[in-house]
């Protein structure tokens, strides 16, 4: 203890200064008045401490004056070399070790398992049953950050052979690209769950267009823990559930389950659940149907999932009905995991019944190394769950939802641990031609209608014939080398929106009804605004479906490709898949099968579906676009009309 007041603190000897101390400390923690701490900082610094915690607040999450002390000790700590925890942090817990630097009492716990956490607060810390189920192994709360941050600590606990699953609570990003980059690489071998906050911030307020506000702050996280291989977590329940999954579950490899209840209520539950986490019902081995129905009679029906309790009350009892179909299961290479429903009664009727012990035998017979994942209910349930417990390979929860759930985590793991560093894929284009275009769009901050198609044709995606025209004299012009049905609309940069002026006229069919929708435009302008200059463009009309496609520029990730459902009701329907940039093939291809809308680009009832070929390689070619003009802040490609003969852009607008 170091204390100019005091010569003993908790019988220890305490210090007057940090020079006073005859060695070198491994580790100081800072916890006075923050007006004292740089003073305090400075006395570890001259004394050759190379860590240092500081719990004190009244920073960066204060005020004005706290913002510029946190600056200096920033500036003290790069300039010494000295690593810096906090401040307004609870420091670290390491359970393996019994060290603990925060003000507030934690017991050291008797099972230690290998989870690490890394938050933003030390909430966590003070409540790690309520938030994980279990106790940490070891916690780092990085406060407000001004030097140790979530990069430092993932890259600490990456190596760390102690821990086996890293938990994160984050409210905001720090080195946003660097923590996907560290996260990415470890998550190939531990796990990463995110719990972030803040899903509710409309990340898009003052975008410009459809893609900037279809494309929030929350889905970019999305898109992007998806790229790293983290499992993105929402809410309390599922950290808990999550954490306690990769705890006891090694692998899951597949979707197919096995069910194993005693009622017959309890299997529709569970056979819902699994439909809702993409899970399949597995076949039943026919051998293990006809083992449990030997003996009993011909109403008795055996599927999946497996209902026990007519075999164990018409058979040899429900203990051992339960522990044949739970080895057949098992067994059975059909199915990669067993989702397992029991009771667990404290009456005398029921005391034959010992499903723990069950479960457990099972498990040794078969030599299981398959995901159990159980509900218990019943008067008894908490002991069995107990017990349950330390079986391995099992995990109980508290419900047939969560249970499925805990199963998905799993999965979702494996099948990212399998994923493809995604390569950006080159095409020739016209530099000279793009840059006149560009420098153009640089000095206005915005490239609209031809403009706008020009450099995406310049980029090989193909847009619709069309040109610009002032007056009805150049409309009339420009319409002699078009095919009939054409399409009119207002140009200009104050018509990002279009059908808002109702600036848009298709389907028009001779020269009458061009001439009129002109006309009923120009007063549509008048109307609202009589200052404004009018211009148009007309177009050759493009049948298919309306897709819409695009870039966000997000400030923490770079640039979102976005691909999904156009025309005017893109932003009420938010058919919408999202990724980073680079966007290679296996990218793209699920980037449109993912959307609901789907199953109509495929075609349907005879339908011919759109060309998915030139799609894939249009949304590759948008993804090379943002590689090559990295300043794009946002493009908006809507609609862009696709059917069976190709995919053309009709309309579309560039934003810096």
């Amino acid at each position: 203890p170091i204390n100019p007041k005091a010569d003993e603190i908790c019988g220890l000897k305490a210090y007057p200064t940090v020079a006073a101390v005859p060695e070198v400390a491994d580790l100081a923690t800072i916890s006075v008045g923050r007006d004292h701490v740089i003073p305090a900082f400075n006395q570890c610094i001259e004394a050759g401490i190379r860590r240092v915690i500081i719990i004190s607040q009244g920073f960066s999450d204060a005020d004005k004056r706290g913002r510029e002390l946190q600056e200096q000790i920033t500036l003290l700590a790069r300039g010494s070399g000295v690593r810096v925890l906090g401040p307004n942090t609870l420091g670290v817990t390491n359970n393996f070790r019994g060290l603990s630097t925060g003000f507030i009492d934690l017991p050291r716990p008797v099972k230690i398992p290998p989870v690490a956490l890394i938050a933003q607060t030390g909430l966590l810390q003070v409540a790690p049953k309520e938030f994980s189920g279990c106790n940490w192994g070891k916690a780092i709360d990085i406060g407000n950050a001004c030097d140790v941050d979530f990069v430092d600590a993932l890259e600490y606990f990456g190596t760390d052979p102690e821990i086996r699953v890293i938990a994160v609570y984050m409210e905001g990003f720090l080195r946003a690209r660097k923590f996907l980059e560290a996260a990415s690489r470890i998550s190939l071998t531990k796990p990463i769950i995110v719990f972030k906050t803040g899903r509710t911030a409309a990340g898009a307020r003052a975008a410009l267009s459809h893609t900037g506000s279809l494309v929030g702050e929350d889905e970019i996280n999305d898109a992007a823990f998806r790229r790293a291989g983290i499992i993105r977590v929402k809410n309390v329940s599922e950290f808990r559930d999550a954490v306690h999954s990769f705890l006891k579950f090694a692998d899951l490899s597949g979707p197919r389950l096995g069910v194993l209840t005693p009622s017959g209520a309890a299997g529709i539950m569970a056979t819902d659940a699994c439909d809702d986490f993409g899970f399949t019902i597995s076949n039943l081995p026919e051998n293990l149907a006809g083992k449990l129905k030997e003996g009993l009679p011909d109403w008795v029906h055996i599927g999946n999932p497996v209902d026990i309790w007519p075999v164990g009350m018409l058979g040899d009892g429900f203990s051992s009905a339960y522990k044949q179909a739970l080895c057949g299961l098992l067994n059975s290479p059909e199915i990669d995991a067993v989702l397992a429903l029991s009771l667990s009664m404290s009456s005398p009727l029921h005391q034959d019944i010992d499903i723990a012990a069950v479960v457990a035998e099972a498990g040794k017979e078969t030599n299981n190394t398959k995901p159990v994942s159980m509900w218990i209910y019943g008067t008894a349930a908490a002991a069995t769950v107990e017990k349950l417990e330390a079986v391995a390979q099992v995990a109980c929860f508290d419900s047939v939802e969560q249970a499925v759930r805990g199963l998905s985590f799993v999965y979702r793991y494996h099948q990212l641990k399998g994923r493809k560093i995604p390569a950006q894929r080159t095409f020739p284009y016209d530099r000279k031609a793009a840059d006149l275009l560009l420098a153009k769009g640089r000095q206005r901050k915005v490239l609209l209608g031809e403009d706008a198609l020009d450099l995406l044709s310049i980029f090989g995606i193909p847009a619709a014939a069309g040109k610009i025209a002032r007056n009805w004299r150049e409309i009339e012009a420009a319409a002699e080398s078009f095919s009939y049905p054409l399409v009119l609309k207002l140009s200009g940069e104050a018509f990002l929106h279009k059908s808002e002026w109702g600036g848009v006229v298709t389907d028009i069919r001779n020269k009458k009804e061009l001439r009129g929708a002109w006309k009923k435009m120009k007063e549509n302008v008048r109307l609202r605004n009589p200052k404004l200059k009018t211009g148009f463009q007309l177009q050759e009309q493009a049948a298919g479906k309306e897709l819409l496609l695009g870039l966000k520029l997000d400030p923490k990730f770079g640039h979102v490709l976005v691909c999904g459902l156009g025309g005017v009701y893109a932003e009420v329907f938010k058919d919408i898949s999202r990724e980073l940039v680079p966007v290679g093939r296996s990218e793209a291809e699920k980037m449109l099968s993912s959307l609901k809308t789907y199953p109509l680009l495929k075609g349907v009832r005879g339908e011919a579906g759109i060309d998915q070929e030139g799609m894939l390689e249009i949304l590759e070619r948008l993804s090379f676009l943002a590689a090559c003009v990295p300043d794009i802040a946002e493009l908006d490609i809507n609609p862009l009309m696709a059917d069976a003969g190709g995919c053309r852009a009709v309309d579309a607008r560039i934003i810096w």
